[in-house]
């Protein structure tokens, strides 16, 4: 009677061991954080690994990303025209006229740029002079009240600001902005600029509304050199049907001259330059398949060996009741928490960090950023990553053998 009495202690308190290892998942933390804790520097360094493939993963994709958010508001309707020798290669104004006489041709814009630091040197801005009447012509996606382009027409040191940057530096109609130039100089000899905000233009993305447009004739006339030149020249077409035919006729009036053109739809000249660094969603998704398929074997090994050394330990949570699942899981949770909280805190620092970098100077680029879409990518391939690196050591520790596990064997 005692034995049997005995024995059914031990079979009730076995069964209420295994009823607690049902219990809330909540109470496999401890352990999980246990054997993170084990090897702290293992850990650790593991973690900085994840923590930065998931940081250069969430910096290129945001670049990538960026770049096709950009594409999409270029226009196969509207010409740029650029020196044939090299691009940005300064061209005479008034090829301006020559230009606008081409049949089909709606409006043309000059540009020349000021690069200027605002407040401290790494805030650079940079003033896009041009003709403000014919470039908002052209750029129909441009949205601005028509009293504050009127306003911009007549006061010489006018400016428009694109909406994204009026908010992230604070600026508002009526704001004199200064300017330290790092590229013109003034007649005078001195670099100090002024410009007084006049509008504040929006897009349909305002993100990349973070561009300043300013009056070609201010700039061209207060400069020192270069005076009455273009980097290059913008067009608007009466027939959009018909840019790539008036896009010959431009070059072919040049074609004779000490300045030729290379005329492209906007859309094209944008690929174009891109094509110049090379296939850029290529080398993203290159670069980032090299750095996680390195990373899977350096997270795989880190588990494998961790539950190598941890076999006597799963053994003696299988004795006091914990099922062959609890114990597969607790490995599998613990690759989930290394993996999937690293990603997170990669990606989060690229969101931190990309719009920084990106905004040196605030042309436009700024607007790329970390969007939710790269965020779900992460977290999806950091549970990819663990299930992968954590399946063979969490099968290994679920078909454990204790008694041979306890003997050492």
């Amino acid at each position: 009677m005692r034995r049997s009495a005995g024995g059914s202690e031990r079979t009730a308190a076995a069964g209420g061991a295994r009823g607690r290892a049902r219990e809330s998942p909540l109470k496999y933390v401890p352990l999980i954080w246990a054997a993170l804790r084990r090897r702290k520097a293992r850990t650790i360094l593991t973690f900085l690994s994840i923590v930065t493939a998931f940081f250069l993963f969430g910096v290129l994709q945001g670049v990538n990303v960026g770049i096709k958010q950009a594409m999409k508001l270029t226009n196969t309707a509207r010409l740029v025209v650029n020196s044939r020798v090299a691009l940005y290669d300064p061209m005479p104004i008034a090829n301006a006229s020559r230009i606008a006489a081409v049949p089909g041709v709606a409006h043309v814009a000059g540009f020349t740029v000021l690069a200027g630091t605002y407040q401290r040197p790494s805030n650079v801005q940079l003033v896009i002079g041009t003709d403000l009447a014919a470039f908002f012509d052209i750029e129909t996606d441009l949205k601005i009240p028509p009293a504050e382009l009127a306003a911009a027409l007549r006061t010489r040191t006018g400016i428009i600001v694109g909406k994204a940057l009026a908010e992230k530096e604070g600026w508002k109609i009526g704001d004199r902005i200064p300017l330290h130039s790092l590229n013109i100089v003034k007649k005078d000899g001195t670099s100090d600029w002024a410009f007084d905000i006049v509008g504040i233009y929006d897009l349909p993305q305002t993100e990349w509304a973070t561009r300043i447009f300013g009056n070609y004739d201010y700039i061209n006339d207060a400069r020192a050199s270069a005076k009455d030149t273009s980097i290059e020249f913008y067009v608007g077409v009466k027939d959009p049907g018909q840019a790539a035919l008036i896009a010959q006729r431009i070059d072919d009036v040049f074609a004779n001259s000490p300045n030729q053109t290379r005329t492209q739809n906007e859309r094209d000249f944008a690929e174009s330059t891109l094509r110049q660094i090379g296939d850029i969603n290529y080398l993203v998704n290159a670069i980032v398949g090299a750095v996680l398929f390195t990373l899977l074997f350096l997270v795989g090994n880190t588990m494998a060996q961790s539950v190598r050394e941890r076999i006597p330990e799963l053994a003696v949570l299988k004795t006091v009741g914990f099922s062959d699942t609890a114990v597969q899981w607790l490995v599998l949770a613990e690759a989930l928490l290394l993996s999937v909280v690293a990603a997170a805190i990669g990606v989060g620092l690229a969101a931190l960090i990309l719009p920084a970098v990106a905004s040196f100077p605030s042309q436009g680029i700024a607007a790329m950023h970390v969007p939710n879409v790269v965020f779900a990518a992460a977290v999806g391939v950091g549970i990819v990553l663990a299930l992968a690196s954590g399946v063979p050591p969490a099968a290994r520790a679920r078909r454990l053998d204790v008694a041979a596990a306890l003997a050492g064997r």
